[in-house]
């Protein structure tokens, strides 16, 4: 058993929705509408258990990684016969939270259960759902479709570009210089005329941080004078890795470039 690896992830902007219904007898909505629920005002107690619980989703979930978010919210509908819970989860990191949102309506309805168990036996909670998530690669990826790109290497550098270029559904990999490619990768020197500096930085201080003792020249990236866009990669198999596990879902836009 482990947790899923999401430290080659980008931080993200993320938001997770969720919604749940508990149904109850009418006479006990009444109560909780009126006040008189013995253990005190249920709606009140459980927004605050659904916000507190979204701070605690990683200590109840054994597979669910601690996140800090930046905004929680939990609102309550009351109908006739039932309750619903809706709660919205905000933040930036490098997986979404889902769970926390889900935790958080879970727990926000129990705590409704919890209150009113003593003068309703026949509760139900009917149903707990996602509703929307927002954020990661998933919303805004873009891979190579109907992209040509021309990849430079040699051996086992070859190969592992090719295995990664694969998952990117580019419409052509040429390996000899031709017309008509859109971008070139490579892991031997080539001219580059017009050097994006300040993407570079980027990308240069995220391998360093993830792989301080391999990176050596890291990843250069411009146009070339034929004005296709042009990456250089260090010939490193964990340098070459760790770029296309964090960056690969920018080279569809790049391309575009």
């Amino acid at each position: 058993m482990r947790t899923v690896d999401v430290s080659s992830k980008p931080q993200t902007l993320r938001t997770a929705k969720a919604y749940g219904r508990i149904r109850l007898n009418p006479q006990t909505v009444k109560a909780i509408l009126e006040g008189r629920v013995p253990k005190g005002n249920v709606l009140e107690a459980s927004r605050l258990a659904g916000i507190m619980s979204v701070k605690r989703t990683s200590e109840l979930l054994p597979f669910c990684h601690p996140l800090i978010f930046q905004h929680a919210q939990v609102d309550i509908n009351v109908k006739e016969d039932t309750i619903e819970a809706f709660s919205y989860v905000k933040g930036i990191e490098r997986t979404g939270y889902e769970m926390e949102a889900l935790t958080s309506v879970a727990i926000c309805l129990l705590t409704i259960y919890d209150m009113c168990k003593g003068m309703d036996q026949n509760m139900v909670i009917e149903e707990i759902r996602l509703v929307e998530k927002t954020g990661g690669k998933s919303q805004w990826a873009k891979d190579l479709s109907g992209k040509r790109l021309l990849v430079i290497a040699e051996g086992d550098m070859l190969q592992l570009v090719l295995n990664h270029l694969e998952k990117l559904k580019p419409s052509f990999i040429g390996m000899q210089e031709a017309e008509g490619y859109h971008m070139v990768i490579s892991t031997q020197d080539i001219p580059i005329q017009d050097e994006f500096y300040g993407l570079q930085v980027i990308i240069n201080q995220t391998l360093f941080s993830l792989l301080p003792t391999y990176l050596k020249r890291g990843v250069r990236i411009g146009k070339d004078p034929l004005g296709r866009v042009v990456i250089y990669i260090e010939p490193s198999e964990h340098i070459i890795s760790a770029f296309f596990e964090n960056f690969s879902q920018l080279l569809g836009t790049w391309a575009d470039g």
